[in-house]
């Protein structure tokens, strides 16, 4: 796994703290902690721009961190 820069944290941070406020994103801290791993991982594999990141990473987050009504 490749070692992501400061910038590319804060970019990443960005999107956690975005993601996991929604209404719908389920609150338990082990969803959290697996998001999170989720998301370094995904950014680390390729070069990405952050809206196309943002984009995918909501479309994964919805079908697997969502709240169960």
């Amino acid at each position: 796994m490749n070692h992501l820069q400061p910038d590319e944290l804060i970019a990443v941070k960005a999107v956690y703290d975005d993601i996991v406020s929604q209404d719908w994103f389920d609150q338990r801290e082990e969803a959290k902690a697996s998001f999170a791993r989720y998301l370094v991982h995904t950014y680390s594999i390729s070069a990405i721009t952050s809206e196309r990141f943002r984009k995918i990473v909501e479309c994964s987050a919805r079908t697997h961190y969502s709240r169960h009504w």
